[in-house]
């Protein structure tokens, strides 16, 4: 049992870290069109775009391809406007660790409760979300 819970844990972990954070093309592009707002550039839009110079005093500047740059505790990051159709509280929960990994933990709960049974699944959920969000939201994670 407590093999199945660290498993799960890690799972979810993982699941909300790819819905939050990770650049994954596929999963970047549509975390930018649901979320919106500032986020880091990844490697190769540092690689493929002339960026300026800045540091964490200097506004936002235009930059062809990328739209808005700055800088943000020493990183460049773009900002990118979500679709006009998402709702304010979809992206808060798909930029939140947090949130996002008490609906992960819910899914992974649920399916593992499906195939493999669990005793007391509402208390797995509420563990395994604890454990999965605290890890995802780590800076090291």
């Amino acid at each position: 049992m407590w093999l199945l819970l660290i498993v799960m844990a890690l799972a979810t972990y993982r699941l909300t870290r790819l819905v939050v954070a990770d650049t994954f093309p596929p999963v970047l592009w549509l975390r930018d069109r649901l979320v919106g707002g500032w986020r880091e550039l990844t490697l190769p839009e540092m690689e493929k775009n002339p960026l300026p110079v800045l540091d964490d005093h200097d506004p936002a500047v235009d930059v062809a391809r990328l739209g808005s740059v700055t800088m943000i505790d020493g990183r460049m990051h773009r900002y990118v406007n979500r679709q006009r159709w998402v709702p304010f509280w979809l992206a808060e929960l798909l930029s939140c660790p947090w949130c996002a990994g008490g609906w992960v933990a819910l899914a992974v709960t649920a399916g593992v409760w499906a195939v493999a049974g669990l005793a007391m699944p509402v208390l797995v959920w509420l563990a395994v979300w604890a454990v999965g969000a605290l890890i995802s939201a780590q800076e090291w994670a």
